[in-house]
């Protein structure tokens, strides 16, 4: 791990525990309108020009480890896909819809096969997405098989995690992820496996749900006694990252610190240290702690109604059952994570009633704006209602930017 890193966030760390002000230069954030909570127009234009046009977590590798084997991934609204692995041992992302009258290609949402065969007229594909075979293909007058195979997208590895993207022009995965992309190769070890799932559907906006995971200022209310209780909000520093990216390292009690084994994982001191969270833009928070990263996900089914996922990944243990620690560190983050969505739904209802008219962020909560502009910015403002529009104000406070606050 790139000590310098390590320097620099203990250096930010001391600094926002000493400071009693925001620095110098830092604006004032302008108001985010309500409406991009509720409104159908909005959530119309997020799903076309944000999650149709980004690379989103679909699976894990090892999910697919032999040639054939397949996954359906419907996450994505209006995008049936699929995802397989081929005979050349790449996995590849399609369209699960048969070239032929538009039938699902695999109906299970999981499994092995030697050949995909469309579930309505038999029309097969092999797992590069070439139409083989077709029944009565002589009654198919100028069918060119090679014209009619499935249709792909944008699929792309990254230390055992499958992205996709359905737009064909996206930049590639390594480069949209940046500096994460460098962050986690210290953190995600090859052979890594799931040791946690969660999923519920929540009555509120998939923005409002991954707001909360993006701030520790609620800790001290919210989470009193657990999160509060080995956090220091105002120890808090917040990495402003390009393409929306971001991250986040609250520094631990120091109890806290003196329970982490110096050797645990993730190894490097700004993990043992402190509470580190990273957002891959849209909708990817990842917070690690000892023994493993919690990839919580969050996914638009509707303005007022979102699906949170976690995947838990870390080291593999062996055989046998999950390490005890570990289960002890699954438990509690099932009750931080409750701690969390008990607040959406109500907050959800608010943002509904008409009485709210928009949001005021301060410096602490600048990872949600930052976040809002790269919405803006994916969507094309002229897109956006003017009414709905946030100003680009924090583009001098990206890592690396000339004038960098």
């Amino acid at each position: 791990m790139d000590t310098a890193i390590d320097d620099r966030i203990f250096e930010a760390l001391r600094y926002e525990r000493d400071r009693d002000h925001p620095p110098p230069g830092f604006p004032a954030l302008p108001e985010i309108p309500g409406g991009r909570y509720t409104r159908r127009d909005f959530f119309d234009l997020e799903i076309a020009h944000v999650f149709r046009r980004s690379w989103v977590l679909a699976g894990l590798e090892d999910e697919l480890p032999n040639p054939g084997d397949y996954k359906r991934f419907g996450k994505l609204l209006g995008s049936p896909i699929l995802l397989v692995r081929g005979r050349d041992n790449e996995v590849r992302a399609f369209y699960n819809t048969c070239r032929h009258r538009g039938a699902p290609v695999v109906r299970g949402e999981s499994g092995h096969c030697n050949i995909l065969r469309c579930q309505y007229h038999s029309w097969s594909y092999d797992f590069d997405g070439r139409l083989v075979q077709v029944p009565d293909e002589h009654d198919f007058v100028g069918l060119r098989k090679a014209e009619r195979g499935l249709i792909p997208l944008r699929c792309e590895t990254y230390r055992g995690l499958i992205f996709v993207n359905e737009d064909p022009n996206a930049v590639p995965l390594l480069e949209h992820m940046g500096a994460l992309a460098e962050e986690w190769s210290w953190t995600l070890p090859k052979g890594s496996r799931f040791d946690y799932h969660w999923s519920r559907v929540m009555n509120c906006n998939w923005k409002c749900a991954l707001d909360a995971f993006q701030e520790v200022y609620h800790i001290n209310t919210l989470h009193p006694v657990t999160v509060g209780a080995m956090l220091d909000h105002s120890a808090a520093t917040m990495g402003l990252l390009p393409n929306g990216n971001s991250r986040m390292c609250v520094r631990l009690s120091q109890a806290d610190i003196d329970h982490r084994p110096a050797s645990g994982w993730p190894k490097g001191e700004m993990y043992r240290r402190s509470s580190v969270a990273q957002t891959l833009w849209p909708a990817l928070n990842v917070p690690w702690s000892i023994g493993s990263g919690k990839f919580i996900l969050f996914w638009p089914r509707s303005p007022g109604q979102c699906e949170v996922e976690v995947y838990g990944l870390g080291p593999d243990w062996g055989e046998g059952p999950l390490p005890p620690e570990r289960v002890t560190a699954n438990e509690r983050f099932d009750g931080i994570l409750e701690e969390d969505v008990s607040n959406l739904e109500a907050i959800q209802a608010s943002l509904e009633s008409g009485a709210f008219t928009g949001m005021i962020l301060n410096y602490q909560e600048r990872r949600i704006y930052w976040s809002h502009e790269e919405i803006d910015r994916s969507i094309g403002p002229q897109r956006v209602p003017p009414e709905l529009r946030v100003k680009q104000v924090l583009s001098p406070f990206v890592e690396g930017a000339p004038g960098e606050g």
